[in-house]
């Protein structure tokens, strides 16, 4: 898959397009974050949720516009420099860092650069609408998550959520949108709620979860491949 058509995917909200960057773009993205001097082993026990942040915050710069295709495997190193920007943030968040002496030259200079950084006041917003949208009922989640990120027309919507037509669906869309803002504005200093941020946030969570399923399937993977090996080493003694 190149470049082009995994932008192009992120764009479109193509699960198949996640499912090729975790399953040949991740093992590299992990080698390469865990041999960092003085951080890599910091964040080894939890370098799969850097993974993830990294691919939330690389897919919400290729909505942005922000990156742009330059040379074949460009995107892969540009998901490194967000990976290597969101371990130190996140160790540093979780407080793993103080105490120890850390050369910000030994991590990379990049780690400073504008256009890879997040602003701390976006993060905190978009984590307490990552709250709000968890905080909504099921069946406004998965209606949302068929709309923004599925992108399904809403008479394909009722029929799937057993709602009796599109107009049934779209009412109960507005519904659940309203019962997002509610809870969104107690905190959100502009009671004007965006659907920009509403989709954003489905996005979000749809990703994780997609992340999520790879994560465990690839897990399984592995276990049921070593399961495998050490039933052949059993059938063949002599070659151990």
């Amino acid at each position: 898959m190149t470049d082009a058509q995994i932008l192009m995917g992120i764009m479109q909200n193509d699960n198949r397009v996640w499912q090729h960057v975790c399953r040949n773009m991740k093992a590299s993205f992990i080698s390469i974050i865990t041999g960092i001097p003085s951080l890599g082993d910091v964040v080894r026990p939890y370098i799969e949720d850097v993974f993830q942040e990294a691919c939330i915050i690389f897919m919400s710069k290729v909505k942005s516009g922000q990156v742009v295709v330059s040379r074949e495997g460009g995107l892969f190193s540009c998901l490194v420099q967000i990976g290597k920007l969101t371990a130190f943030n996140l160790a540093r968040k979780r407080g793993v860092l103080l105490g120890k002496m850390m050369d910000m030259s030994q991590i990379n200079e990049s780690l400073a650069s504008e256009d890879l950084d997040v602003s701390q006041k976006q993060q905190s917003q978009d984590e307490f609408l990552d709250r709000v949208f968890d905080s909504i009922p099921d069946d406004c989640r998965m209606l949302l998550k068929k709309f923004y990120w599925d992108r399904k027309p809403m008479d394909e919507i009722a029929s799937m959520l057993g709602l009796r037509n599109a107009d049934t669906a779209k009412t109960k869309k507005n519904r659940c949108m309203n019962k997002f803002r509610e809870i969104a504005k107690m905190l959100l200093e502009n009671e004007e709620f965006a659907e920009d941020a509403v989709r954003a946030a489905v996005e979000r969570a749809a990703l994780r979860e997609l992340l999520e399923d790879e994560r465990i399937m690839m897990k399984d993977a592995s276990v049921k491949t070593a399961a495998l090996e050490t039933d052949e080493d059993k059938d063949n003694p002599e070659e151990m």
